[in-house]
């Protein structure tokens, strides 16, 4: 039989046991907010308005990186537009025509005068979202 120590014992184990199980859900309270799903929506909205200039040159860097371009530049320009009516403004990866709408940034990279790797001035697109619609040699 169990001793008449082990039994005190035994119930203070299972009273710490339920205190520290009750002290989880007070420290960590399940949230039933209606409003979460809203905030989480608002954190994930995104504007080229509110990227700062080495954000977008960056972005930008990496898309041509990974369209196999080496790019060496000495100067850049953003300019911001906003094409009223649709009209290919790009080539996407494919060499495809992008058609786009809306607000979008220009990135312009101008090649080094020293290195000849790059001759041409190279321009990136970004539309409203953020993401890389294409970009084009002049």
């Amino acid at each position: 039989m169990i001793n008449k120590v082990q039994i005190p014992f035994l119930i203070i184990i299972l009273i710490l046991l339920c205190l520290g199980c009750n002290n989880i859900n007070t420290l960590h309270p399940i949230s039933t907010n209606i409003e979460e799903p809203q905030v989480k929506t608002q954190q994930k909205s995104f504007s080229i308005r509110k990227m700062s200039d080495l954000e977008v040159i960056k972005k930008s860097a990496d898309y041509l990186k990974s369209c196999g371009k080496k790019l060496v530049f000495e100067e850049t320009k953003i300019i911001y537009e906003n094409n009223q009516d649709t009209s290919s403004i790009c080539k996407n990866k494919d060499n495809q025509d992008v058609y786009y709408t809306g607000e979008y940034l220009v990135v312009y990279f101008y090649p080094h005068r020293h290195m000849q790797e790059q001759e041409n001035i190279i321009k990136v697109f970004i539309g409203a979202d953020g993401t890389v619609l294409g970009y084009m040699e002049e």
